[in-house]
C-alpha cells in the first residue's frame, strides 16, 4: 500500500492521477467526503456524501481511516483490491497516521510538499477555495508537514509536476523491488 499525503495545495491529486495513469498495477482508492465539489472538479474525484451517510459508514466500520479537516469529513473506505494490485491512497497526514497504525507492514508513506507557502496559497486559490478555507489550510500546513516528515519514508517537493511524478514513480518501483517479488501487472478495478 502506498500513501501519498501532505498539506492541502501540495499537489497530491495532480501527482496521483498521473502516477495511476502510468501504472496499471496501482489501484486508487476513492475517498469519501462531506464537502461539496469544487468548481470544475470531476464528480468522481471523491464520493460526495452527506454527513448522515458518512456517519452510517463509520458505524458500519467501513473506513480504513477518517478525519475531520476544516469542518468537513474525509475518509478512505476499507479497500477491496484484486490480487496483484497495489493500493495507492491520496489522503491527509492524519489519515496516514491511522493507516500506519492499522496496517504497518508493507505500507509506504510518501509526503508531498509545495515548494513554499506562497505557492501553496496560490494553488488553493486556483482551485476555488474560500479565503477562510485557505487560511485554515495554511494554518494547518506546518503541523501537517512536521507530522508527515515523521511518518514518511520519502519526501517529494512538488515544484515541477513532471519531475515530482517521475520521482514518485521511481520511489514506488524502488520500494516494490526492495520489499519482495514484483507484482503482476493487472487492470485497475
Amino acid at each position: 500500500m502506498f500513501i501519498i499525503c501532505g498539506p492541502g495545495g501540495a499537489g497530491k491529486g495532480s501527482i496521483v492521477s498521473q502516477v495511476v495513469a502510468r501504472d496499471p498495477s496501482l489501484w486508487l482508492s476513492r475517498s469519501w467526503t462531506t464537502r461539496s465539489p469544487r468548481p470544475g472538479e470531476p464528480q468522481d474525484a471523491y464520493c460526495f456524501v452527506t454527513r448522515e451517510e458518512f456517519a452510517a459508514k463509520i458505524a458500519a466500520g467501513g473506513f480504513l481511516e477518517f478525519a475531520e479537516i476544516v469542518g468537513e469529513l474525509y475518509g478512505t473506505p476499507a479497500p477491496e483490491v484484486p490480487p496483484g494490485i497495489s493500493v495507492i491512497l491520496e489522503i491527509d497526514v492524519q489519515g496516514a497516521a491511522q493507516v500506519l497504525e492499522k496496517r504497518p507492514a508493507h505500507t509506504h508513506v510518501i509526503l508531498i510538499l509545495p515548494p513554499s507557502r506562497e505557492v501553496q496559497e496560490q494553488r488553493l486559490r486556483s482551485r476555488g477555495d474560500s479565503d477562510a478555507h485557505i487560511a485554515s489550510r495554511l494554518e494547518l500546513a506546518d503541523t501537517e508537514e512536521e507530522v508527515g516528515r515523521v511518518l514518511a519514508r520519502d519526501v517529494v517537493v512538488n515544484d515541477d509536476l513532471e519531475r515530482a511524478v517521475n520521482e514518485v514513480c521511481s520511489i514506488i518501483n524502488r520500494y516494490r523491488h526492495d520489499v519482495g517479488p514484483p507484482l503482476v501487472p493487472g487492470r485497475r478495478a
